[in-house]
Formats: C-alpha cells, sequence, structure tokens
C-alpha cells in the first residue's frame, strides 16, 4: 500500500487498478483482501476489517483484516462483536450509512477510533466494513468517503460470490437445496443497483453529465440502452457497426466523440474474454479531452459490470435448470412459507391434486384442503420444524386405494432460519401391489410344496389298496354279484390318483392335455354309486 494518498483522481485510478486485478486474476477472498487494504489506503486508516454475521450466535466475525505493519493487531473482545451485531441488525432495519456510531467499548484502547460502513448488496446489508484510525487523525475527507462508499458495493458483490460458491460445493443432493437456490436466485443482483454503483464510481473521479449503458440484442444485430434519467441525447437503440456507439461494440475499440448536446462522449466496449457484453457511454458538456488515466478507469468499470452481469447469467441459469428438475420430477413437489402459503408446486402436483392451485393458496384457509394426512405431516412440519422422511400413507383419492410416500422438511436460509417447508410426495400405489402379489406368489409356491408332500404320501397307500383289490376281482368271477363292487372300488381309487396327480401339477405345473368324456358312461357311473341309496 502506497502512502497518504491527497488527490482523489489519483486515489481513483489507484483503487479502480486494483479491482480490476482482483477480477482478473484473484479468488474472492483474495480479492475481498485486496479490497480491504485499499479501503485502508483510501482512508489513509491504521487499518480495517470486513465482519460478517456468525451463523449461529448473535455476533459478528471477521471475515478479512488489514492493519499496518507499523502497530501492533488490536485485541477485541467478544462483547465487541455482539456490539457490532447489533449495529449490523441496526442497518437491517434502517438501511441508513451511520457515520461514527461507535458502542461504548470502542474507546477502552483510547488510542483507536472506529468509523462503521454498511456493505449493502441488492437492498440488504450483508457485512461491516470497519475503518481504524488513531483518536487524533483528522476525519475523513469528502473525496474518501465517497471512495470507501463506492467500494462497499463491490465488496457485497464479491462477498456474495464468495458465499454462493461455497454454498453450491457444501449443498448435499437433495432436492430442498435446489430449491432453496431457486428461491434465492431472484432477490441476489438488482441491476438498478449496480446502475447507481457505476455512475458513483465514475462520477468520484470523472466529471460528466450524463452515461448510458448499451446491451446487444438477441439477434445481435442491435445495442439496445438502459439510461439514467439524465441521459435524454443518448439514442435508446443503435444498429451494430453504426455510429461510434457501433462501432465501438463491433470493433470492441474505445471511441472519443461528441454529440449536439455534449461537446465530449467517451464510449468504451464492455467485454468478457473477447465476447461483447455492452457498451458504456459517457458524456460531459465541457470541452473535455480524456486523460489516458481515465479510459483506464472506465475500462476497469465496464469489467466490473461485465463480471457482475456473468454472475448474474450464471444464476439466472442455475435458477432454470433447478425449475426444470423440478417440472420433469415424476414426483409431488410442494412448497409453503411459514403462514402456510403455497409457493411452488410442479407439474406432477398440480396432475396429481388435479388442481391448480391459484396464486395465494393457503394450506389452512382453503376451501379445498388437501387430505387430513397430508396436511397434518405438512403442519407439523411447519409448528415444530423436524424433518419427516419416508411416511408411509393409504388414502383414498378418487374412490380408489392409494398408497404414498411423503418427505416433509423445513427450507432454511444461511442463518438457519426456518423459511417455509417443502413437501415430496411419491405414489407407489402400482409398486406396493407388485409386492403384494409377490407375496402372494411366495405363499402359493410353499403350498405347493406342502402340498407335493401330502400327494406322495397318499399315493403310495392307494396303489396298495388297488392291488388288493384287483386280487379279489382275479377270485370272483365277473357272473359274481360282488365283482361289480370291486371295479367300483377300483374306479374310485383311479379318482383319488387323479385328484393327487392334480396336486402334484399344482406344485410343479405341467403341460395341458384334453381328454374325451361320454357324458352316458359319466351318468352310468354315477347311478352305480347311489343305486344302493336309492332303492
Amino acid at each position: 500500500m502506497s502512502n497518504k494518498i491527497r488527490e482523489g483522481s489519483v486515489i481513483g485510478i489507484s483503487v479502480y487498478r486494483e479491482i480490476a486485478q482482483a477480477i482478473s486474476h484473484l479468488t474472492p477472498d483474495r480479492a475481498l483482501l485486496l479490497l480491504t487494504e485499499s479501503a485502508v489506503a483510501v482512508a489513509d486508516a491504521l487499518g480495517a476489517m470486513l465482519l460478517v454475521p456468525h451463523e449461529k450466535n448473535n455476533q459478528m466475525v471477521p471475515f478479512v483484516k488489514s492493519f499496518s505493519e507499523d502497530i501492533p493487531e488490536p485485541v477485541f473482545s467478544q462483547r465487541f462483536y455482539e456490539l457490532c451485531f447489533e449495529d449490523f441488525l441496526h442497518v437491517t432495519e434502517n438501511l441508513e450509512r451511520r457515520d461514527n456510531r461507535v458502542p461504548a467499548d470502542w474507546h477502552a484502547n483510547e488510542t483507536l477510533k472506529m468509523t462503521c460502513w454498511p456493505v449493502i448488496l441488492a437492498g440488504k446489508p450483508s457485512a461491516l466494513l470497519l475503518v481504524c484510525h488513531a483518536v487524533n487523525d483528522p476525519d475523513l475527507t469528502a473525496v474518501q468517503q465517497n471512495l470507501l462508499e463506492c467500494l462497499t458495493p463491490l465488496m457485497g458483490s464479491l462477498f456474495e460470490n464468495f458465499r454462493l460458491t461455497n454454498e453450491i460445493i457444501h449443498k448435499n443432493s437433495r432436492l430442498s437445496a435446489l430449491y432453496d437456490i431457486s428461491q434465492q436466485t431472484e432477490s441476489l443482483i438488482d441491476l438498478r443497483n449496480i446502475y447507481d454503483a457505476i455512475g458513483k464510481v465514475a462520477r468520484s473521479f470523472i466529471s460528466f453529465d450524463s452515461y448510458v449503458i448499451y446491451f446487444p440484442s438477441d439477434d445481435g444485430e442491435w445495442l439496445e440502452a438502459k439510461t439514467d434519467k439524465d441521459s435524454i441525447s443518448f439514442p435508446t437503440r443503435v444498429k451494430m457497426g453504426e455510429g461510434a456507439v457501433g462501432l465501438s461494440g463491433q470493433e470492441l475499440k474505445p471511441y472519443l466523440t461528441y454529440t449536439d448536446e455534449f461537446n465530449s462522449v467517451l464510449i468504451l466496449p464492455i467485454e468478457v474474454s473477447g465476447v461483447l457484453k455492452g457498451v458504456l457511454a459517457i458524456g460531459s458538456k465541457k470541452s473535455y479531452a480524456y486523460r489516458n488515466e481515465d479510459i483506464i478507469g472506465l475500462r476497469i468499470i465496464a469489467t466490473q459490470i461485465a463480471s457482475i452481469d456473468v454472475m448474474f447469467n450464471n444464476i439466472l441459469n442455475l435458477k432454470g435448470v433447478t425449475e426444470r428438475i423440478l417440472e420433469n420430477m415424476n414426483y409431488s413437489v410442494m412448497t409453503f412459507d411459514n403462514d402456510g402459503t403455497l409457493t411452488y408446486a410442479n407439474l406432477a402436483a398440480k396432475i396429481f391434486w388435479t388442481r391448480k392451485f391459484p396464486e395465494g393458496w393457503n394450506l389452512f384457509k382453503a376451501e379445498d384442503p388437501l387430505p387430513e394426512e397430508i396436511h397434518s405431516l405438512i403442519a407439523d412440519v411447519l409448528n415444530t420444524g423436524i424433518t419427516i422422511e419416508h411416511q408411509k400413507l393409504s388414502l383414498r383419492i378418487k374412490g380408489q386405494k392409494t398408497v404414498l410416500i411423503a418427505n416433509v422438511f423445513p427450507i432454511l436460509d444461511e442463518q438457519r432460519t426456518k423459511m417455509g417447508v417443502s413437501c415430496f410426495i411419491r405414489d407407489v400405489t402400482k409398486a406396493t401391489a407388485m409386492e403384494e402379489q409377490l407375496l402372494r406368489a411366495d405363499k402359493l409356491a410353499a403350498l405347493g410344496v406342502l402340498a407335493a408332500g401330502i400327494a406322495h404320501e397318499i399315493r403310495n397307500p392307494l396303489t396298495g389298496m388297488k392291488i388288493i383289490v384287483q386280487l379279489l376281482e382275479g377270485e370272483f368271477g365277473e357272473d359274481d354279484p360282488k365283482y361289480e363292487s370291486f371295479s367300483i372300488i377300483e374306479k374310485e381309487i383311479d379318482r383319488l390318483e387323479g385328484i393327487i396327480g392334480n396336486l402334484l401339477d399344482f406344485a410343479k405345473p405341467g403341460k395341458f392335455r384334453s381328454v374325451t368324456v361320454s357324458p352316458i358312461s359319466l351318468i352310468e357311473d354315477c347311478h352305480k354309486l347311489i343305486n344302493n341309496q336309492i332303492l
């Protein structure tokens, strides 16, 4: 870091050169350290810390530190970090910068004084930048304050990039994580805040009256403008390759020109790896020849715009992938906020429950409620925050028995605060029926084995009985009245053997065969059996 820096324009160029280096060559955490060191240089301070809220405890913790080698690094108490957390909550409630609002025991050293700068991204604070000075040091100049204000949005973007990257790396495969990311990406970056930050950054070291940012159209043939409220004289749509703006976008080169309203217009392409992301145009009513330092500084700003734009599009792509995964699942997926209002239902849920779920549909107030078993599971997790997994339910839906497996779990933010619940429901009716059918088949197989054993045991005595009857038939002639009775006994033994054969076929099915039957013979056999009873 350099010695005390006095001129605002020189400070700006030095700081933003370091920002460009951080974005181009360093990881987000190393870039944040470099920006903290830049804050120390800008404020001519003894040191600075970037504090972030602890995930569980009500206190702030240092994320990066930068203190001068000329003094020992100060030691801060736990109470100090708790008071910093109270300041952080104050920023959350008021969203306003507080100058020199210092907790009482910050003066315990009596040699230091601190100024607090909230790091705000997308309209909410994400960290605090604390700048440390000697008690007798003069107050910060307007230029120094302005530069610190410009640094904090960039720190916020880098910290959010670092946080999101680590969150994605450490998330497990549960789809609650995917939906959590899907819900949070909508509020991560507000492009209007980026435009405001760019305007402040540029005005900190270049005098101009208006600026405009052009973005390529979907077909790449046009450049379409996003302007501030004073950019009346700039065209809102420019053909690629026409005029200074179109040529800058086509050739990826800066241009210096003028218009009827502005005597000096500096046009810079915004690119990432040789791909055009946009064109920045800055106009001044003064006849002003921009210096090389101005062009360098503005190109650094353009790089920052492109980096944020790429990060934003990556997040949107991730959100789109998440939504496509959820929509293509054959599970019913529903999410609710803490009040029980439905915030998401995928296509499978709408088909399964045969309803469209209008906006604002509430679990507790709906006229067409979910089945009581499902309602109770979701309500329990909303009240307790305890996950319910693999809960098997048997319901009657549309008059048919339906078997479901339900998983209900809370959705937590980065501070582990419950934001709502997710409910995943899978219809396992067919799978359950198949399992029951397989179970019945196993029972029948066991019964067949038992029947085969019984059949073998019965067949042996029947064979003996048949042999005895045949011997008796040999002793009596066909004219003997008893001969016919022996013949009937032999036929019944044959019939029993046929029944036993059927049992064996049940145990081990054989081939089907056709048999010719005479109805007359069947009636005569029946008459012989019951003749004596009739008489």
